[in-house]
C-alpha cells in the first residue's frame, strides 16, 4: 500500500511533464500561419502583399528549427498573379522565421 501511495503521485508528476507532440497537420498549420505573418509585415515604399498559401513541405532539422519550402499564389495589384516557391526557416516554437 506504501509503494502505491508513492508511485501514483509519481506517475501523475511524469504524466503531467510531458511534452505533447502536435500532429502533422497543426505543425503545417502553425508554419503557415507564421510565414503569413512574416509576409504581411509592412514593408517600407511598397505596397501590401495580397497571397494564398498553397502548400508547404517541411522537415524539423535537429530540434531548432523547420527547414520549409512554401508554393504561394501572388496577386498583384495590376491584377495579374503568379505561383512561386519561398525557402524559409522557421523555429520549432514558431516565433522566428528566417529567410
Amino acid at each position: 500500500m506504501n509503494r502505491l501511495l508513492f508511485l501514483f503521485p509519481a506517475f501523475l508528476l511524469f504524466a503531467s511533464s510531458c511534452e505533447r507532440k502536435m500532429s502533422s497537420g497543426q505543425i503545417k498549420d502553425n508554419l503557415e500561419k507564421a510565414m503569413s505573418a512574416y509576409l504581411q509585415k509592412p514593408r517600407p515604399g511598397k505596397p501590401p502583399l495580397n497571397f494564398q498559401m498553397l502548400d508547404v513541405d517541411y522537415y524539423l532539422d535537429g530540434d531548432n528549427f523547420y527547414l520549409c519550402n512554401f508554393k504561394v499564389k501572388l496577386y498583384r495589384s495590376d491584377g495579374s498573379d503568379t505561383t512561386g516557391f519561398i525557402r524559409s526557416k522557421i523555429s520549432n516554437d514558431f516565433s522566428v522565421v528566417k529567410r
